[in-house]
């Protein structure tokens, strides 16, 4: 909203003209926050207590998705809910720990630039292990598919 307003005022003082310049200065054509523009935003969010808790930021036919984020949460446990494992990435997998803790613990990583899946019509999980005294675990994501 700021920068619509200055670049009002500045057209206003140079000319209407300035105005299509001066925007597309400052919102350039081009790839938005997630990635290229031919996108689908999508997210991949569980929960659960005792067990293993998979976020999974689906697959689609002929498109390959991208993470650019996640986050794990648990609440009311002592136990370990990492390793947490990240799966489906072109490459290999990633691996996080995390312990749990009775007031609560949480692990948040983003991407940038997001990551692929390793290939077209694949999926991107996001597992813990089982905190067996937890009363609460989360787990979101987020991405796009191309």
């Amino acid at each position: 909203m700021r920068r619509m307003l200055i670049a009002c005022g500045l057209a206003a003082l140079f000319g209407a003209g300035a105005l299509g310049t001066l925007l597309a200065q400052v919102n350039p054509p081009g790839p938005s926050a997630y990635g290229p523009l031919a996108q689908t935003v999508i997210t991949g969010n569980s929960t659960g207590t005792t067990g293993a808790v998979v976020g999974t930021l689906a697959a689609v036919t002929n498109k390959t998705t991208y993470i650019c984020g996640w986050n794990v949460s648990a609440i009311g446990g002592t136990a370990a809910v990492g390793p947490i494992t990240v799966a489906g990435l072109i490459g290999s997998s990633m691996v996080y720990q995390l312990a749990s803790a009775a007031s609560g613990a949480s692990i948040t990583h983003n991407y940038s630039p997001c990551i692929p899946a390793s290939a077209a019509n694949t999926a991107i999980t996001i597992t813990t292990t089982a905190d067996g005294t937890a009363s609460a675990v989360d787990v979101n994501s987020y991405g796009y598919q191309q």
